[in-house]
């Protein structure tokens, strides 16, 4: 009999995170009266609070928030379709 719990679990890593239409929308309330480049640390930490309550996958994390800039350019220009992408090797980027 099979007793370990991890055996039926899959070990592939998901290939891509799909940020949800809420995400955008408290990531965008967030932002409204804010220049990103004159960003504050409350902001900061309040954007960092809102990915971690939307993405589960440390990996997909760290990168939407080491480049939130880039994600918001395309929340900015209207982008509702915005996902992480991961290649097998690992690398990620944003597409819509």
């Amino acid at each position: 009999m099979i007793t370990n719990p991890e055996w039926l679990k899959h070990k592939e890593k998901k290939c891509f995170h799909q940020i949800s239409l809420n995400c955008i929308d408290k990531l965008v309330e967030c932002m409204e009266s804010i220049d990103i480049e004159e960003m504050d640390c409350n902001t900061c930490f309040k954007m960092q609070e809102i990915l971690m309550d939307e993405i589960d996958d440390p990996e997909f994390l760290e990168f939407a928030i080491e480049n939130f800039s880039e994600m918001f350019g395309y929340i900015a220009q209207g982008s509702i379709n915005i996902r992480i992408h991961r290649d097998i090797t690992g690398e990620m980027w944003f597409g819509v």
